[in-house]
């Protein structure tokens, strides 16, 4: 990955920055809900916080029976959540908007759409809320938490 520097003047001198970049522990929780029904999936992975041009990243491997390389970026209002691997996609979920992409896996190919209704950020934390629906049918109301703390590992 490219080392990308910024910088800023302070009395006339240009001082270059590094973006923030470290290895942290991460937790993942998802919970679904389906009328009556609700399901949590924990997840647990070392991973890489970085900072983006408007925002910040978080890049992790879901460790399942084929690894999934898994990057989620969120900004103000939104989060764009992507996955490489046996389950391959790239959706950005935004605040109060419908939104519709690809969604690719062993099953084949389906229609993801999402209606985004909370996206709240603190320092190690972020959480996100959505309706979900595949290829039109409806699965159910999905929230995300994501926490994290910074790690003594190298990260991915």
């Amino acid at each position: 990955m490219q080392d990308r520097r910024k910088s800023c003047t302070l009395d006339d001198e240009v001082i270059e920055v590094k973006p923030v970049r470290y290895p942290v522990r991460l937790r993942q929780v998802t919970s679904i809900q389906d009328d009556a029904m609700r399901e949590s999936v924990e997840l647990e992975a070392e991973g890489t916080l970085f900072e983006t041009k408007d925002g910040f990243a978080l890049k992790f491997m879901q460790e399942e029976e084929q690894p999934i390389d898994t990057t989620i970026k969120w900004s103000h209002d939104q989060v764009a959540l992507n996955r490489k691997g046996p389950v391959s996609m790239h959706h950005v979920f935004i605040l109060g908007q419908k939104t519709k992409s690809g969604y690719e896996s062993q099953f084949g190919q389906m229609v993801m759409e999402t209606e985004t209704a909370t996206i709240e950020m603190t320092e190690q934390r972020m959480q996100f809320q959505y309706d979900l629906m595949m290829n039109h049918q409806p699965v159910g109301l999905y929230t995300i938490e994501l926490t994290w703390e910074r790690s003594e590992t190298h990260g991915v």
